[in-house]
């Protein structure tokens, strides 16, 4: 069964311990595919994912396309004869050409339990809706989004206190147990898969700025679901004389308030139904503070206003 050729597909950290942990097993990894190198940093320069460098790593065969709309890299797939797509945050639509290639198809590994939270983002839209579950659900590619059969899934129960990075944690070590167990059975024709409800489908839309962006308008829990939706990357954030600032983790207070004010001298901001406290606080372009070092180090005024 470990013979049989596979081609993984990933791009981000959690897809690389995904890529190690198949290596470890000692799958037959006959190639794999990511995303190009990107410029970041200051410097700009052209960064590889982190899944190109365990690649390298590896000594497996490593592609990097734009897309799969080049009929060149069709050919160079289909040369890598591959039984089987693994695929984890690849980042990238595969077209029919891929999905109809390998004998067991393409399986995804996505971070919900299918088909709620379809999509980009479904940890973070599992946090900010306040869900007391999400999952991993090991499912067959098909040409729409998130909607091919369930091959297996496990829930994850959600901590009211527990930040994206935590809860990102939880469901990789969820899923790299699951698709270890599932991968023999799905392989040998031993598991019934099962048709997702499209009726029951919510979609995950890609988070931007502006999604990520803290009203004081809204209620507290709201908004403190939002801060560790976003925790501590991209980062919830507000304005406060023009510039951002970030909530890394915070707790809440329910009680009368003004929304968007600074309530006192230890940084408090009143919401719709309360007022948040601030734990860790990020100012722009600097670290993260626990919020006793950074009110000694910032000036401010209890009674000023936020986003404006």
């Amino acid at each position: 069964m470990n013979k049989i050729r596979i081609v993984f597909m990933g791009t981000p950290n959690v897809a690389s311990n995904y890529l190690a942990l198949l290596q470890k097993e000692k799958f037959n990894i006959v190639g794999i595919y990511t995303q190009p190198p990107r410029p970041k940093d200051r410097g700009m320069s052209l960064k590889m994912s982190p899944v190109n460098l365990r690649a390298i790593e590896y000594g497996i065969p490593v592609f990097t396309p734009k897309n799969f709309k080049n009929k060149n890299d069709i050919i160079e797939f289909k040369k890598l004869k591959p039984e089987l797509v693994i695929v984890m945050a690849f980042g990238m639509l595969l077209p029919s050409e891929i999905i109809d290639e390998p004998k067991f198809g393409c399986i995804n590994i996505h971070n919900s339990i299918l088909p709620k939270w379809r999509g980009a983002a479904p940890v973070e839209h599992a946090i900010m809706n306040g869900d007391k579950k999400t999952g991993v659900t090991i499912f067959k590619i098909n040409n729409a989004l998130d909607e091919g059969p369930i091959i297996a899934s496990e829930s994850v129960d959600i901590d009211d206190t527990i930040s994206k990075k935590d809860l990102f944690n939880q469901l990789n070590n969820t899923g790299m147990k699951l698709l270890i167990n599932i991968l023999p059975k799905y392989l040998e024709d031993k598991i019934s898969l099962v048709a997702q409800d499209n009726v029951k489908a919510i979609y995950a839309s890609k988070i931007s700025s502006k999604t990520t962006k803290i009203d004081f308008f809204e209620d507290a829990q709201k908004i403190s679901n939002k801060i560790r939706a976003f925790s501590p990357n991209p980062g919830a954030w507000f304005l406060y004389k023009n510039e951002r600032f970030k909530i890394i983790k915070c707790k809440f207070n329910i009680h009368k308030s003004s929304p968007s004010i600074l309530l006192n001298q230890s940084f408090h901001i009143g919401c719709k139904n309360g007022s948040i406290i601030p734990e860790i606080i990020q100012r722009q372009g600097k670290i993260p503070l626990n919020i006793n070092d950074f009110v000694r180090g910032f000036n401010f005024k209890a009674g000023e206003k936020i986003n404006e």
